[in-house]
């Protein structure tokens, strides 16, 4: 992938490391996007390629047992021995069976949703992080316990009616 260059004045933001505790969660596709994979040294198993980066979308509980909403990003090559991958996320999300034929289309992706395995590994930094490991079929996916019943999107406050000022206060001036 192409490193992406930032500009002065640019806003960026934070965005904490997905570390989700191992198990089964239920996951669903946000969006998805292009890019180039470029290997880092001339020895890769893999050239340089087109590849789809998913973003997918996984709450689960931190340590101090807060929601969080991790979104994890798969990137999936372009190439036709890693197809299994493509296929397996396609099965994944619902959109067919093992042995069918997938159209390369991933916007039918959005908004699906399946069930992934979890693992953790600590990166090259010493950080914590998790990686998915597999995909599972609709038909045969295992009862996920880690985030059943969490909504994939924090839920909004609801709005409060504005109260009409009384008393020295200015109230509501229409601003």
């Amino acid at each position: 992938m192409a490193e992406e260059m930032l500009e002065l004045g640019q806003r960026i933001k934070d965005e904490p490391t997905f570390a989700a505790p191992e198990g089964d969660y239920r996951f669903a596709v946000k969006s998805w996007d292009t890019s180039m994979y470029q290997p880092r040294d001339e020895n890769s198993k893999i050239p340089a390629c087109k590849q789809v980066d998913v973003t997918l979308l996984i709450p689960y509980r931190d340590e101090n047992d807060n929601v969080v909403y991790g979104q994890r990003v798969e990137h999936f090559k372009l190439l036709a021995r890693l197809k299994f991958a493509i296929t397996n996320f396609f099965v994944g999300c619902g959109l067919g069976e093992r042995g069918d034929e997938f159209k390369l289309d991933f916007d039918q992706c959005v908004g699906k949703t399946g069930i992934c395995k979890i693992e953790q590994q600590v990166g090259g930094n010493g950080n914590l992080y998790s990686r998915i490991t597999e995909f599972y079929d609709h038909k045969s996916a295992p009862q996920v316990t880690m985030n059943d019943g969490m909504p994939f999107e924090p839920q909004q406050a609801p709005q409060q009616p504005q109260q009409q000022g009384y008393g020295y206060g200015y109230g509501n001036l229409g601003y």
